[in-house]
């Protein structure tokens, strides 16, 4: 059996899972995110000697990968509608009920928060710090931390409304 690059197996078995949790955090499908990743982690094998921080650096790839097949099948979706070959059925929701009831209301959250929230809290929540997500969202630490703020509050409002609504229904 031939071995990729020094420390690039060890790297993949110990990271994919976690960056396809990522992309599911931000709104991805499994299948979305897996393709995404699996994309990504080919062009960090290519690249595997002049990447300084891998699990930064395959998230930011695995991102851009999906955020463009997302925008392309958005755009195909809204042509094949304009041009009357399908009918518009609307944006579902991702399914979650491979996870448990927890990781579900977690998931659930923090995907209905607006965009740059949630791309914030899912980097925060998988371990980088403020300055490091600033560094490589290319944003300033004092925005990074306006957008981990403002996710917080909203999180904090919607799990209250989630657990009255649950104890209402029991």
């Amino acid at each position: 059996m031939v071995l990729g690059p020094d420390g690039f197996d060890e790297f993949f078995r110990r990271s994919a899972a976690r960056i396809v949790l990522f992309l599911i955090k931000i709104g991805a499908s499994r299948e979305e995110a897996e393709d995404s990743v699996q994309e990504a982690m080919a062009s960090a094998y290519l690249k595997w000697h002049e990447i300084d921080h891998p699990e930064a650096w395959v998230r930011l790839v695995a991102e851009r990968n999906f955020i463009a097949a997302a925008e392309r099948a958005r755009s195909a979706s809204f042509k094949a509608v304009r041009g009357g070959w399908c009918a518009d059925r609307g944006q579902t929701d991702v399914d979650l009920t491979e996870f448990d009831e927890e990781q579900r209301v977690v998931l659930s959250l923090i995907r209905s928060l607006p965009y740059q929230q949630r791309r914030a809290m899912a980097w925060y929540y998988d371990g980088f710090e403020v300055r490091e997500i600033a560094t490589r969202l290319g944003k300033s630490e004092a925005t990074v931390r306006s957008h981990l703020r403002h996710a917080r509050h909203q999180l904090r409002r919607k799990l209250n409304a989630y657990r009255v609504a649950k104890e209402g229904a029991n």
